[in-house]
């Protein structure tokens, strides 16, 4: 009897424990999303044995303006330790490189390296050198410019790395005097291919004609490099109007233009191990959606891989027999790995997913190991590493606290449009306590892009408010329209000339097939969006009144000022609108919101950077000024300093804090 009780008194225990726990559990603040850690360039060992990475830590609250600190760390691909710091400094570490022999790491770092005299000018990136198995590192240049990015030859010897022109002495001593205007279009400072051997650790450069070198791949033999490079910096020329061209090692010339029109997209460039063959990404000829596509290093046609593909291929890399890619791909709201043959363009997927959005991820030198950046609906990007004989083994264990939050459930929902039955794919993140049969506060977040789209995997960060807001109660709907990415490229290009008007009937016919599941309470609406999420954002609530608060972020509201005063003027806007501005102005203001305005009644905050060059904060002055003399309620926030990715944490904290904060005022009060 006393047993029997005793066991009873542990199985109640148990119980008011496991209650206990749950209750633990608390909502998201804002200060937990920005203060994760940052995952990024996973980079496996060639052995496959080790993969680096790069870690940022949660910015330092007594120093709010200093960017976060980065290291390099290090973890086995077998799971026999946990990971560890390699290298480390008071200055940011980045940008890790196996030498194909496994002995060095390569890096970037700016330790060692004192600011700039200019106000708020960061120290600059210089090359290191670092033994695997220990020691001090070692620095390979001490240039005036920056190093940007780096590439080790096939046999361990060269490494070549791209330079930032400097600023020169006579400039520097003008402009303390004063003398610092800026002639526009002129005076370009390049990103330059640079050299080293290890025998001599002398660097030397390579290209000296004025060409914007964005990406680089040795030949295997080390005597030439392929090139993605553009006529100017500015980013309207490296987005759309880079070639891909051959340089000789020695001294730099070109001697052969293999690609170009259409353009070379920013997918990265992959020489094959046997050297006859390039990779790189090719946009189609409307110029707005970019595949991979192989051509000969001698030169010849390009010709496409997966072109009639129903999804989007991110990145690629080489497996040894020179003819299988490993790509890894986005197919709706699902990201994950498919393998290719080179020569017959046939795609077999692998079994594990990477629900990230990116191309994060290196392959062994033997092809039988995958490291990568993983996230899911409850955690937060860690490390990962996948073998030939599939199976997929989580490496670190970075974000512990989160464990501790109230989280929602992530999942993949489809819809069909109510104009043309287009089914449209996108993600629904449900509050933990959620019930089926009840209605709940609803707000739709827009993506940017619009090429781009939402992920079935973690999303909370400062520009994610999706496991923020139904940690409060919200269901979150995150469509992704026509015009996104992993639906094909006919999918990524279905909004040309079109910005608002199938896409927004997709997301709304989303938003009635939600109202009609009795998950959205129709009284209770709100959206919001950064980018072409803002501009989505700000068009909705000029077509429309369903919704009782707008967040309005870094929002292109008029397309004909933003076309004169964006810094990827003027092919972006043209890609879209089949002209520029000037010869077709009736398209580009039937598009925007701003010839709409009258219509809106909807509450809106409007957030802005004040540096943004992408989205000039004008467009969120024009659309505040505007509601104001409206009589509609609106609100403006503009962060000091803060470009269209906002950086500093205490500005981070605050669009959340505020985000959250104006929902809750104009749909739960």
């Amino acid at each position: 009897m006393k047993r029997r009780h005793t066991g009873l008194s542990m199985l109640v225990l148990c119980v008011l424990v496991g209650v206990a726990h749950a209750e633990e559990k608390r909502a998201i603040r804002p200060a937990d999303l920005v203060d994760i850690r940052g995952l990024s360039d996973v980079q496996v060992s060639p052995d496959g044995k080790r993969v680096a990475f790069v870690l940022s830590e949660p910015g330092d609250v007594a120093k709010p303006r200093e960017p976060r600190d980065k290291n390099i760390w290090v973890v086995p691909t077998d799971g026999s330790e946990p990971a560890r710091m390699f290298a480390a400094s008071s200055k940011n570490d980045s940008t890790p490189r196996w030498s194909p022999d496994g002995r060095y790491l390569a890096f970037l770092s700016s330790r060692g390296q004192p600011r700039e005299e200019e106000e708020e000018a960061e120290a600059k990136n210089q090359l290191f050198l670092m033994r695997t198995d220990g020691g001090e590192a070692e620095q390979l240049t001490n240039l005036k410019g920056e190093v940007l990015a780096l590439r080790w030859s096939a046999d361990d010897t060269m490494i070549a790395f791209t330079v930032r022109d400097p600023v020169t002495e006579e400039e520097q001593k003008k402009h303390k005097e004063g003398d610092d205007q800026v002639y526009v279009d002129h005076d370009y400072r390049f990103a330059r291919l640079w050299v080293i051997s290890l025998a001599g650790r002398k660097a030397e450069q390579v290209t000296k004609q004025d060409l914007e070198v964005s990406d680089f791949a040795w030949s295997p033999d080390g005597s030439e490099l392929a090139l993605r490079v553009s006529p100017t910096p500015r980013k309207d020329d490296v987005y759309w109007s880079s070639s891909l061209v051959v340089v000789r090692r020695l001294t730099g010339e070109i001697v052969r233009t293999l690609a170009g029109n259409p353009p070379v997209s920013d997918m990265k460039l992959r020489w094959s191990p046997d050297g006859k063959t390039i990779v790189f990404g090719q946009y189609t000829p409307k110029i707005i959606a970019a595949g991979p596509a192989v051509i000969s290093a001698a030169g010849g046609d390009a010709r496409p891989l997966l072109k009639d593909y129903a999804g989007t291929i991110r990145g690629v890399e080489w497996e040894p027999d020179s003819t299988h890619l490993v790509a890894e791909s986005n197919e709706r709201t699902r990201d994950h790995f498919v393998r290719i043959d080179s020569t017959t363009a046939a795609a077999t997927e692998l079994p594990v997913e990477t629900a990230l959005p990116s191309s994060d991820f290196t392959l062994s030198s033997d092809g039988r190991m995958i490291a990568y950046a993983k996230g899911t609906g409850d955690t937060p990007p860690e490390v990962w590493a996948f073998t030939s004989e599939g199976k997929a083994r989580r490496l670190t264990h970075l974000h512990p606290q989160v464990a501790g939050w109230r989280l929602g459930e992530v999942k993949e929902i489809n819809w069909k449009n109510r104009k043309d039955g287009q089914t449209i794919y996108g993600v629904l993140v449900t509050p933990p306590d959620f019930k089926a049969g009840r209605t709940y506060p609803t707000i739709v977040e827009v993506h940017g892009g619009p090429e781009w789209a939402w992920w079935s995997g973690w999303l909370g960060t400062w520009h994610e408010w999706a496991q923020l807001l139904v940690s409060h109660g919200y269901v979150v709907f995150l469509p992704n329209p026509r015009g996104s990415t992993g639906q094909g490229w006919q999918f990524a290009e279905a909004n040309r000339d079109d910005w608002g008007g199938m896409d927004f009937q997709d997301i709304m016919s989303g938003v009635d097939y939600l109202i009609e599941k009795k998950i959205a309470d129709p009284d209770r609406l709100g959206i919001g969006g950064w980018s072409y999420g803002g501009f989505m954002t700000s068009w909705t609530v000029t077509q429309t009144n369903r919704f009782k608060a707008a967040v309005v972020g870094a929002a292109v509201t008029d397309l004909f000022s933003f076309d004169g005063t964006t810094d990827i003027t003027p092919k972006f806007l043209r890609n879209y609108f089949l002209d520029i501005p000037f010869r077709r102005r009736a398209a580009y203001e039937n598009h925007s919101a701003m010839t709409f305005l009258q219509n809106c009644k909807t509450p809106s905050l409007i957030l802005h950077g004040e540096a943004d060059e992408r989205v000039p904060v004008s467009q969120g002055w024009e659309f505040y000024n505007g509601l104001r003399m409206l009589g509609v309620p609106a609100e403006m926030v503009v962060y000091p300093r803060e470009r269209h990715g906002f950086k500093e944490r205490a500005h981070q904290i605050d669009l959340l804090t505020r985000v959250l904060a104006w929902y809750d005022e104009h749909l739960k009060n």
